[in-house]
């Protein structure tokens, strides 16, 4: 049987993030920001300093989901860098100015345990240990133009690239404001990525299938229709190169990646380049298992049964009783 919006909405409910708890990590978030405000307020230093920051990611983007063992709640905190163009030449030192800034924000922590220094672009987090809450810091580099645009380290190590972070936020804003179930077809789909261990699959490239399927099959208002057609596009052996019509650049004539999915404010900016073709054809057999799963569950003439082929999909929590 087909599982309604009402019933589906009830799993989306147990694996979004509660509202309770979302208080107590934004209590949290609310004091990081106002030391942030009243550092950036009274810093008198010439030359590198920061300039101004945003709350991104899927905090921002209202597609966070619950914690778990192996997932915490993470928010990305993008740090705006001025003062020295030179940093977009010498990622280390972008790094340790960060690192010395928080230090200054939390005299009394000890910023060296709280935060993790890995790969050659170094990334920053700090850990709340009472809560969990991970704060992924995204040092960028402000351009002349285009206006909103900036230089950016790929965390993790290789890349650096130009983007908007205001203009990803925007693009995410116009698919919520388009379909109110966006957030929770994105919700489900992230789910099946993390019980599913597709690591490499990130949740930037969840969100940017999503709005392609939206903007070139139409806005779906039924959660079931969202997730099956988001399972046979990754499925598909002619998978589509992704683009964004507003977005500045083309995508570039050649590149390595298995997929193309670009950033919906640079064409030429890869948000799948992690992907390699092993994991690439880990998603795709993956998603080709739910895609065939979710039909068979269509076929079956109770809850019960139908629920039983869902988890096979989602995993033993999948429940969609009130």
């Amino acid at each position: 049987m087909e599982l309604t919006n009402t019933r589906l909405i009830n799993f989306i409910n147990r694996i979004k993030l509660p509202r309770d708890s979302m208080n107590t990590y934004r209590e949290q978030v609310n004091n990081l920001q106002e030391k942030l405000v009243d550092k950036i307020k009274n810093d008198d230093r010439t030359g590198v300093k920061i300039s101004g920051y945003r709350i991104a990611g899927s905090w921002a983007k209202h597609t966070i989901l619950r914690a778990t063992g192996l997932n915490p709640i993470d928010i990305d905190l993008v740090l705006f860098v001025t003062g020295d163009e030179s940093l977009r030449e010498d990622i280390g030192r972008l790094h340790d100015f960060v690192v010395s800034y928080l230090e200054e924000i939390y005299p009394t922590k000890d910023i060296a345990k709280d935060v993790d220094a890995e790969g050659k672009t170094k990334a920053i987090t700090i850990k709340f240990v009472g809560t969990g809450l991970h704060v992924d810091i995204v040092p960028v580099v402000p351009l002349e133009k285009p206006a909103d645009y900036v230089w950016q380290p790929e965390r993790g190590g290789g890349g650096r690239y130009h983007t908007s972070v205001t203009g990803q936020l925007a693009a995410a804003k116009t698919w919520r404001d388009k379909n109110s179930y966006y957030t929770s077809i994105v919700r489900a789909a992230k789910f099946w990525r993390n019980y599913q261990e597709l690591d490499l699959l990130s949740s930037f490239t969840i969100e940017l299938m999503v709005a392609h399927l939206e903007a070139h099959e139409g806005v779906s208002s039924n959660i079931e229709h969202g997730l099956l057609r988001f399972f046979r596009l990754i499925s598909d052996s002619s998978f589509p190169v992704i683009t964004f019509p507003r977005a500045i650049n083309s995508v570039p004539a050649s590149y390595t990646n298995p997929v193309f999915i670009a950033d919906p404010t640079n064409n030429e900016n890869n948000a799948a380049s992690k992907l390699t073709k092993a994991g690439w054809d880990e998603v795709k057999s993956k998603a080709l298992e739910a895609y065939e799963t979710l039909h068979i569950a269509r076929t079956m003439s109770d809850l019960d049964s139908t629920a039983d082929e869902w988890k096979q999909v989602f995993g033993p929590k999948f429940n969609v009783e009130v």
